[in-house]
């Protein structure tokens, strides 16, 4: 018979018990995302007065359209800058997820695969 560390299972406990309360705050309805700036408000507030931070006012249904139309374009950047993420590119001899710039400047850090650049291709080829 094996016992978890004390440590482990408490840390389990806390990370269970912070995972219900999210659950809880994202099923009460009782704080919304400001359409305009992202920010966590009280809903009532929110549709009463506008948001404290951006000044956002609109009704419930406007409220509903931008939610909605969020959705819609998260679901579809998310596709796009899984696939077109200029910053990160993957070695092709190794996989791993390197720098593009600095693969290109010293290569994979991994396993030292180099990439020679375009131009540097059509400059030996004239020689």
């Amino acid at each position: 018979m094996s016992f978890e560390p004390i440590s482990g299972t408490l840390l389990n406990q806390i990370h269970r018990e912070s995972l219900k309360e999210s659950e809880k705050r994202r099923e009460s309805g009782y704080w919304i995302e400001c359409p305009s700036c992202g920010k966590q408000v009280v809903k009532k507030e929110l549709l009463k007065k506008g948001c404290y931070v951006c000044g956002w006012k609109g009704t419930e249904e406007e409220l509903k359209l931008v939610q909605a139309k969020q959705l819609s374009e998260a679901s579809s950047t998310i596709d796009r800058k899984k696939n077109t993420n200029p910053y990160w590119i993957n070695c092709p001899k190794c996989g791993r997820r390197v720098v593009r710039e600095q693969f290109e400047e010293k290569g994979c850090f991994i396993c030292g695969e180099k990439q020679i650049k375009n131009d540097r291709k059509k400059e030996g080829r004239k020689r």
